[in-house]
């Protein structure tokens, strides 16, 4: 049971135990107003199961020395950033409920995790880019699988944590294409384009491989399936990362952690994005 804000909810949320649901509509002389009594059982755990996985976030910056610092806070601005957006969006589409939660899942997993990397690049980076590499999809699909047993095994939870998992190696490849222009003043264009191509392209091959291997549609239609949905999410990614972006290639204490976590140097005292 997840909670909602109505009023009725909100009491539920704070009560735990065997519940009595009773549906009622008032549809006057064509029958019973009042439905067939439901009993359920709701666990204390269901009030704070959707936080969960937002709780390493304060857990990061008080158990590491190196992110008590009001210049590692900064990592807040594009998660606030990306949150207004998200709202918004949400309130736009108003989805109903079951979207909401798997959404909000979804937004959870990417945002939170690319955001723990961030904040634990000091620990796994300046070291073998290989190594650094397999810590950083550990610690994204560790992320994943924490919000999985936060949120429970339902198959609509699972199929949304699916498609994240099927997100994460594209997010990593647009953030290390985008490290790869540090050792070069670029453009405004360039600085949206190649993340924004990187992103399309491996969701392109990642959807792709997955539709071919799990539906038996005619070629023509999984490859135009393939290429709306890879257009759509990889849009939704971009609009998300660059807020992230804007802070690792401009902040000079998070852009020497994005150089220390990518292995890239640059000799740029202070990178400029140019028209």
């Amino acid at each position: 049971m997840m909670c909602r804000p109505t009023a009725l909810i909100m009491i539920a949320c704070v009560i735990s135990g065997k519940l009595k649901i009773v549906v009622s509509a008032d549809i006057g002389q064509f029958g019973p107003t009042d439905g067939k009594p439901v009993i359920c059982n709701f666990n204390p755990f269901y009030h704070i199961q959707g936080i969960i996985p937002w709780l390493f976030l304060p857990l990061v910056f008080v158990t590491l020395k190196e992110n008590r610092t009001k210049h590692a806070a900064w990592i807040l601005a594009p998660i606030a950033l990306t949150g207004i957006i998200y709202s918004l969006v949400m309130d736009i589409l108003k989805m109903d409920s079951g979207s909401t939660v798997q959404l909000n899942v979804m937004f959870t997993t990417i945002v939170v995790g690319f955001s723990l990397i961030c904040l634990l690049s000091e620990r796994i980076g300046s070291r073998n880019r290989f190594v650094t590499f397999i810590l950083v999809v550990l610690i994204y699909f560790g992320f994943l699988g924490i919000n999985l047993l936060s949120n429970g095994f339902d198959k609509d939870i699972i199929f949304i944590e699916y498609l994240a998992a099927t997100s994460i190696p594209s997010i990593i490849l647009a953030s290390i294409i985008a490290a790869l222009n540090l050792s070069k003043p670029i453009s405004k264009a360039r600085f949206i384009i190649y993340p924004a191509a990187a992103l399309f392209s491996s969701q392109l091959i990642i959807i792709s491989a997955i539709m071919f291997l799990h539906y038996s549609s005619p070629v023509k239609s999984i490859t135009s399936e393939a290429l709306f949905f890879s257009f759509f999410s990889s849009l939704i990614y971009l609009v998300g990362l660059l807020p992230f972006l804007v802070l690792l290639f401009k902040n000079p204490f998070w852009r020497k952690r994005f150089e220390s976590l990518t292995g890239i140097r640059s000799n740029i005292p202070f990178l400029t994005i140019r028209n």
